[in-house]
């Protein structure tokens, strides 16, 4: 069975068409829908690394990062069917969220 091969509106890379939906590639999906838990992610790591210098207790904050990590993993797993491909975006989303945490945002 063969399927269409359709530019994404998103990413413009060239997908199947049963890779798509409403014309949006599955990367480009999965990084929308995960995209404010990313953001969420590198504020509590910015915290824990602030409280750290501090020598606060950053245990809490460890769990809290963790629980947003299982939550972005949860929305991946709704988006991606086949589980190989599920963990290969997750890896890739948790390797943005944590390079994101040093990205200065302008205001």
């Amino acid at each position: 069975m063969s399927s269409l091969l359709l530019f994404c509106r998103g990413c413009g890379k060239q997908v199947a068409s049963s890779q798509t939906r409403d014309g949006i590639c599955v990367d480009c999906q999965v990084r929308r829908s995960v995209a404010d838990l990313r953001d969420e992610h590198a504020r509590l790591w910015r915290k824990r690394e602030r409280y750290r210098t501090q020598n606060a207790n950053v245990e809490q904050i460890g769990r809290q990062i963790a629980r947003v990590e299982d939550r972005i993993a949860m929305r991946v797993r709704e988006l991606v069917p086949n589980e190989r491909e599920a963990v290969e975006h997750l890896r890739r989303e948790l390797e943005a969220a944590r390079g994101q945490r040093y990205d200065i945002k302008s205001v």
